[in-house]
């Protein structure tokens, strides 16, 4: 059986996921240090890290976040079944790199100054910059799917609908419990603010613009490979 990918192809894909996911927990933590509200997905998980962590230190936003793509992957094997890919529990893994690079760059991240609302509204936007990157790598690695996307995949190939449609239908239904969750235990909405629309209006956009600026990543992962492939048929000679 041979492999999609050669070795050495592999191994500079897994360089791009790695680094899509350190992008992706920085642009997180910039949202966390605007305070402005952050992206759908890490909403919830802040809600119930604001809830739960000055009772259970266990539960900070990284380790919530990571609780949140764990139920989503049980999800996909409970929707897909025999049709799910055992390949796919790697994004456990990928789940809980990503959490612990959100933890681990945060007290560095906080060290920035935030003088006014300007500041914020400035580092929300970075943010939105930063994350877009660390998904465009990600997707352009094409090794995984982000455990949010692959739940997506699942959901719109058991019940045959739109992807674009089930992605919009989950983000909002991620907002909405991060409302009612924060509400409901807090007394005041956590996690969900100006902040929260403009990383739902803008990440999607800038990620089409990458595509556009940097267009040659699969030539690049496919020259790795060549290069490889060259090098072994010159061993035989």
């Amino acid at each position: 059986m041979r492999l999609k990918h050669s070795l050495p192809e592999i191994a500079a894909r897994l360089i791009v996921t790695f680094f899509g996911l350190f992008m992706l927990a920085l642009g997180i933590d910039l949202t966390l240090l605007a305070d402005l509200g952050t992206d759908a997905l890490t909403s919830p998980a802040l809600a119930a890290s604001t809830l739960l962590e000055p009772h259970y230190p266990f539960f900070t936003v990284g380790n919530t976040l990571i609780c949140l793509h764990v139920l989503l992957i049980l999800a996909q094997i409970a929707l897909l079944r025999r049709n799910y890919a055992p390949v796919q529990l790697l994004q456990v893994l990928m789940s809980f790199t990503l959490g612990f690079m959100v933890d681990a760059l945060l007290p560095c991240v906080k060290q920035l100054p935030v003088p006014d609302y300007t500041a914020r509204l400035g580092y929300t936007l970075l943010a939105c910059v930063v994350c877009a990157f660390g998904i465009f790598s990600f997707v352009k690695a094409n090794l995984l799917p982000l455990p949010a996307e692959g739940f997506c995949v699942a959901l719109s190939r058991t019940f045959k609908l739109k992807f674009s449609r089930v992605k919009v239908g989950l983000d909002c239904a991620m907002v909405l419990f991060a409302v009612g969750f924060s509400l409901m235990f807090l007394g005041t909405v956590v996690g969900v603010r100006e902040g929260t629309l403009i990383c739902a209006s803008t990440i999607g956009l800038i990620i089409g613009l990458f595509f556009h600026i940097f267009p040659y990543w699969d030539k690049l992962f496919a020259a790795v490979g060549h290069r490889s492939s060259t090098e072994k048929e010159d061993d035989f000679d």
